[in-house]
């Protein structure tokens, strides 16, 4: 009974050293200006970020404003003052001389106060996220976009650990500091320390801005084109973060990545330029190989219709047909026809496909590949205003994943008295046939840009070519197949051809050994990096209409640094294109943590002999 007692009195004692230490920081004018500083800093970002951003990758960079001010001042300053006003008072106004004196060890009074200083952290952290995820949620009702609250709610966990990680490290160090200088020398330290952290990333976005205007050239004389280093970071970017689910629609992607990745670069190049199939005639293997790979993800359907122009007027001067036991171009056949008999000629055209693209409401939802496609579908349409101006943007390229059977596609010509004019199908697999794509890629200029037609026979006919034609899918996927594409084609390019070693190299390699230098040894460097490389960014995608440009950096905000890595060449002069980051963010974790657990315990051996008078 007696020693339960007694250990209830020793716990009441040593809370109430810890009370004691809660208390001081309770009147401290100066701690609760911090407090509201960082309460309203906090209110003012989820305002501004809830109202203000245009779209995520916004919503993500412009939230590192609040860490940026929070953590290299406010936090830094508030661990400060703490340990001022419960570590270096105390040595210097004998209050801590009272306390040893009185039955405590050195050791308790040590560890007591760390965890007051703890609690004290604990509280001031975990109210102003609290706060900022309060003020988030009322933020959402009014923007009412589920990805803003899901982006923001990671991004303040992330804040809370981070913050965590940072006390402990600043705390350790100025709890150190405290033990055997001035508090207002400390202080100094602290407030120069705060100073330099705003500073933040600007070494890094400043060399890395020099080295973007470096042009590399690849040392084979076939290839005249210098390469920008952030496309060639791009390409290596891209594929990296296509493993780790960092593209967005990553089945799709995936798939067509993984598809044309095993093709050679002359038949990729081939399909990047629309050139794997000129001619309905000339060999369409390769467009084949794409529309059977598309069909096997269940993108396309079989599509045959027939249609008959009454009264033929005009056609391409290539198209033939057999008249007279000869082959003319049709508009011969017009005149001829009229001049014997009087009469009109009429053409049935019948197009057949086993690969017309579904549309967007026949995607299966169900199917993680075609609801990826319908999703950015509407991504695209919002954006376009409309699919007119999307496929009229669009035309020439898309008409790169149209294809139709040649033996099952025909036409044919009839009219009335005239012997000579023999009605036979004739199939688009013959010589000097026509292509449906050209047709239809005529009578949509027409139609939309007022150009002549070769194949203007009436609204009717026009009308109906279009509504065959109406597939925005396949201009959809077009686009996507190209930005991946050059992606394919670049890494390829990295993979096989070495650099030639020039002045825009050297100047290239100059910066990155300054940056890896500073890199090493620059403290805010290093914790600039342990908070970005924590962070899970937001799927990347690529600019609309810009042909394979995706901003890996469009989430990176300036005053930030970001884990990177440097062009660097093989034994074979060739780009390593798995290349390590300058900085490895786990050692240095655990270096800080090492760090921290000596201060704490040289902090400890100092206060331990130190003759407190």
């Amino acid at each position: 009974m007696a020693n339960r007692v007694l250990r209830s009195g020793k716990s009441n004692s040593w809370w109430s050293l810890i009370s004691f230490s809660i208390f001081k920081i309770r009147r401290s004018m100066a701690v609760w200006i911090l407090f509201i500083l960082s309460v309203v800093l906090f209110g003012a970002v989820a305002i501004t970020l809830f109202y203000s951003s245009k779209n995520v990758y916004e919503f993500f960079k412009n939230f590192q404003y609040g860490v940026f001010i929070f953590n290299n001042i406010l936090l830094l300053l508030f661990i400060l003052l703490v340990i001022i006003k419960i570590f270096g008072r105390e040595f210097e106004d004998g209050t801590y001389l009272l306390l040893i004196s009185k039955p405590y060890s050195r050791f308790v009074l040590f560890l007591l106060k760390i965890i007051a200083l703890w609690i004290l952290i604990l509280l001031f952290l975990g109210t102003i996220i609290l706060f900022a995820f309060g003020i988030g949620y009322l933020g959402n009702i009014f923007n009412k976009d589920p990805q803003y609250l899901q982006v923001y709610q990671n991004l303040l966990l992330k804040l809370f650990l981070y913050s965590m990680a940072l006390s402990f490290f600043a705390s350790s160090g100025i709890l150190f500091a405290v033990t055997f200088l001035n508090s207002q020398v400390v202080l100094l330290i602290v407030v120069i320390f705060c100073s330099l952290f705003l500073v933040g990333g600007m070494p890094y976005s400043l060399i890395m801005s020099l080295a973007k205007t470096v042009e590399l050239t690849f040392a084979n004389d076939s290839i005249t084109q210098n390469y920008p280093v952030p496309i060639i970071k791009s390409t290596i970017n891209f594929k990296k973060n296509l493993k780790k689910d960092l593209i967005k629609y990553p089945h799709l992607t995936n798939a067509i990545w993984k598809f044309y990745d095993e093709w050679s670069y002359s038949d990729l190049n081939l399909v990047f330029k629309n050139d794997d199939y000129k001619d309905i005639t000339s060999d369409p293997a390769l467009r084949v190989s794409r529309l059977d790979f598309y069909k096997n993800l269940g993108l396309t359907v079989p599509k045959t219709e027939e249609f008959k122009i009454k009264k033929l007027k005009t056609w391409d001067s290539s198209t033939r047909y057999l008249y007279d036991n000869k082959l003319e171009d049709l508009k011969t056949i017009i005149n001829n026809v009229g001049a014997a008999s009087g009469n009109d000629v009429s053409m049935k055209v019948n197009f057949a496909t086993n690969y017309f693209f579904k549309s967007e409401q026949e995607l299966d939802q169900n199917d993680p590949v075609q609801k990826e496609l319908a999703d950015y579908m509407a991504v695209v349409s919002k954006a376009a205003g409309s699919w007119t101006n999307y496929i009229t943007m669009n035309l020439f390229s898309g008409t790169s994943l149209f294809y139709f059977n040649p033996t099952a596609s025909y036409y044919s010509l009839s009219t009335t008295n005239d012997s000579k004019l023999v009605t036979v199908d004739r199939t688009l697999s013959e010589w000097n046939s026509f292509n449906p794509t050209d047709v239809f890629r005529q009578e949509w200029d027409n139609e939309y840009k007022g150009k002549l037609s070769d194949y203007n026979n009436g609204s009717d006919f026009r009308d109906w070519v279009l509504d065959y034609f109406d597939s925005p899918t396949l201009f959809v996927l077009r686009e996507i197949e190209i930005d991946i594409l050059k992606k394919i084609m670049d890494y390829k390019l990295l993979e096989e051809q070495p650099i030639k070693i020039n002045n825009e190299w050297i100047k290239y390699d100059n910066l990155m050994n300054t940056y890896g230098l500073i890199s090493k040894f620059n403290i805010i460097e290093h914790w600039n990096q342990i908070w970005t490389a924590s962070l899970n960014f937001t799927p990347y995608w690529f600019e609309p209409l810009q042909r394979s440009n995706i901003d890996f950096e469009v989430q990176n905000n300036y005053l930030m640094s970001y884990q990177d890595f440097r062009l660097a060449l093989g034994v074979d002069k060739k780009i390593d294109v798995d290349p390590a980051p300058f900085l490895n963010i786990s050692l240095i974790q655990y270096i800080y943590l090492g760090l921290s657990c000596l201060f704490l315990i040289f902090a400890y051996l100092i206060l331990r002999h130190k003759n407190i008078t």
